[in-house]
């Protein structure tokens, strides 16, 4: 019976599997049945044309799509045309844009539906007509679209009427990316001389794209400039602007690229672009800051948090015991990066408050209930007797639980500390989803601005292995310090000797 059961779900996969296939197409003599891209326009021209006789990936950003694209994992990637000049001007010779465009696309900025939302768009408009008219707007696209990515250079703003809150996600060069810290790109402009011309001053935060989308929508920032492709469907949630800029869609495939440069030579050009051009290794250092930052902040007071929940809950009220057990409960069951979303973007909605302290808040209530947890677990593995004969000693159950449970307890749950500790910190990776360079951030930033993913990515493996490594040790020195077995003859006797 049960090898019939086997036979029937393996029959089941693999006729789902063949159904599920797609067929491929031939477009110019070559096959093509994965096509990658983002959500968006690309994907509607991808089924319009193909309908289901191709697959379509969806990928985050441009450094995915080339990654895949290198890899095999796709065959090919549906893009703007700008996006892929941009390409070859960061020297990717081994592309080629496959067969006639298979639509159009058009940006937009993003705005809420608010009446400062509607003030800003009007603005916005008027100006990006009068732009039209003058022919500036046109010199603009025509000097942007050869896909040309130069340093950024600091924006000289009055602010004499505010500061605009700009929500981005620095990852679609050339229109619009992150240089030496600061916003560069064709939107960037745009909003530089938008700024310079109604006398506003811009601070922007980076995250992933449909974080700043809903950061705009509930008010946290004034405007979205994420290369936002205009669609229907999102125009149900968000005011669009007039179109900023409409580019043809491409296929993008590989092509025989021309003699390798060595795989030292490659490694140098990959170091170079990843850590030293335009000072990108400062970029590495704040990110491993924040990250270190937010890690520490968030044991140091989950810690303490814990400590207070456990003596809390031994007070034996009812109400608070059945209140933290079912707040254990709900934050056990939560993922992490949506308790995060929630706070930032339900919770602190239309707040002023910085990510880094939503993430410090979060991580710290997280580890909190978690040190609650192993003292409780800890505390129970300690016998009975311990307390029965403190007690016979006339220490108070506090006095008794503190001088005599607490300690072999702490012994008994620090190592499954140290891996939580651990734990925190990798899961410190997913802030960017809330507009905070981290460490993870700053390589994603980077990997958009190289279209490249190998060397971001080992860089950042190595610096998560040296934090592990000193937490770590960090946490063994306090082991060996709380053990009373390491104790000195003078420490075990001090207070017996006269």
């Amino acid at each position: 019976m049960a090898r019939k059961i086997i036979l029937l779900l393996l029959s089941l996969f693999l006729l789902t599997g063949l159904c599920c296939a797609a067929k491929g197409v031939t477009v110019d003599g070559q096959t093509i049945e994965r096509i990658g891209g983002w959500p968006a326009k690309s994907e509607q021209h991808v089924k319009a044309k193909f309908q289901d006789d191709v697959e379509y990936v969806y990928l985050a950003t441009i450094g995915d799509m080339m990654e895949g694209l290198r890899q095999g994992k796709i065959d090919a990637i549906a893009m703007s045309r700008i996006f892929f000049n941009a390409l070859r001007a960061q020297g990717e010779e081994g592309i080629a844009v496959l067969g006639d465009p298979i639509g159009r696309t058009s940006y937009a900025f993003v705005f809420a539906y608010s009446e400062h939302g509607d003030r800003l768009r009007g603005e916005f408009n008027t100006f990006l007509h009068s732009l039209k008219e003058n022919g500036t707007l046109d010199e603009l696209k025509e000097r942007w679209m050869r896909g040309e990515t130069p340093p950024a250079e600091k924006p000289n703003l009055s602010g004499k009427n505010g500061t605009l809150r700009i929500a981005t996600d620095g990852s679609c060069p050339p229109l619009i990316y992150l240089s030496d810290g600061r916003l560069g790109g064709y939107e960037a402009e745009l909003l530089r001389l938008f700024c310079e011309e109604r006398g506003y001053d811009y601070r922007f935060t980076v995250a992933a794209f449909e974080v700043n989308l809903a950061s705009v929508g509930n008010g946290q920032n004034d405007i979205g400039i994420n290369a936002a492709e205009y669609t229907p469907e999102r125009a149900e949630n968000f005011r669009f602007s007039d179109v900023t800029f409409t580019d043809d869609c491409v296929l993008v495939v590989r092509a025989d690229a021309a003699a390798g440069e060595g795989f030292w030579a490659t490694m140098e050009r990959k170091f170079d672009q990843a850590l030293i051009r335009e000072n990108r290794w400062k970029m590495m250092l704040f990110g491993m800051g924040r990250t270190l930052a937010i890690t520490v902040a968030s044991i140091a007071i989950g810690t303490i948090l814990g400590f207070l929940l456990c003596f809390a809950h031994r007070e034996g009220n009812t109400v608070l015991n059945r209140a933290l057990d079912f707040v254990s409960r709900f934050l056990a069951g939560m993922p992490v990066v949506v308790l995060l979303m929630v706070f930032y973007y339900i919770v602190f909605s239309g707040m002023n408050v910085d990510g880094v302290l939503v993430s410090v808040l979060v991580f710290s209530l997280l580890f909190a209930f978690t040190v609650f947890g192993l003292l409780r677990s800890g505390a129970a593995s300690v016998p009975k007797g311990q307390m029965e004969a403190a007690l016979a000693l006339g220490f108070s159950e506090r006095q008794a639980f503190r001088k005599f449970i607490l300690p072999p307890a702490i012994l008994t749950f620090f190592p499954t500390y140290q891996t939580e500790i651990v734990n925190l910190l990798k899961a410190t990776a997913i802030v960017g989803y809330i507009a905070v360079q981290d460490l993870t951030k700053v390589a994603d930033l980077i990997r958009a601005r190289t279209f490249d993913a190998f060397m971001p990515l080992i860089v950042i493996s190595v610096l998560y292995l040296i934090l592990t490594w000193l937490f770590l040790r960090g946490t063994d020195w306090m082991l060996t310090k709380l053990n009373p077995r390491n104790r000195t003859a003078d420490e075990i006797l001090r207070g017996v000797r006269p």
